[in-house]
């Protein structure tokens, strides 16, 4: 499996990449919605996106309007973020994320939600 996790936070890549190599899966980083939009146009066989709210140039609830208006993956999208209002997780649902996580989370909690949207 190959994770694009979007987060402009090098620890929390890190440590979802460490999570990620442990279970013998890859990932690719990036620290805003523009550089994965990016990596998406060129990179193959993504199969889950992790995507952070606040972010510097593209946020997340900007990456997944984008998505909407102009399609540019099809790829399962979780949501992982310190925001855990309900409006705010119902809003990115209705945005397309395909599943929300809160931080802090579990190496358990990630890897359920992951089978969880891939399994849809």
């Amino acid at each position: 499996m190959k994770v694009l996790i979007i987060d402009d936070s090098k620890t929390v890549a890190q440590v979802i990449g460490v999570m990620l190599k442990e279970e013998q899966h890859s990932h690719l980083w990036a620290k805003n919605g523009q550089e994965a939009i990016d990596i998406l146009k060129t990179e193959t066989g993504i199969d889950v996106i992790l995507l952070d709210w606040n972010m510097p140039i593209v946020d997340g609830p900007t990456f997944l309007k984008l998505n909407q208006d102009e399609k540019i993956t099809t790829v399962p999208i979780i949501m992982l973020t310190t925001e855990n209002k309900f409006q705010k997780m119902t809003q990115m649902m209705d945005m397309g994320a395909s599943e929300y996580i809160t931080k802090p989370f579990t190496k358990d909690i990630l890897f359920s939600k992951i089978q969880m949207v891939l399994s849809k």
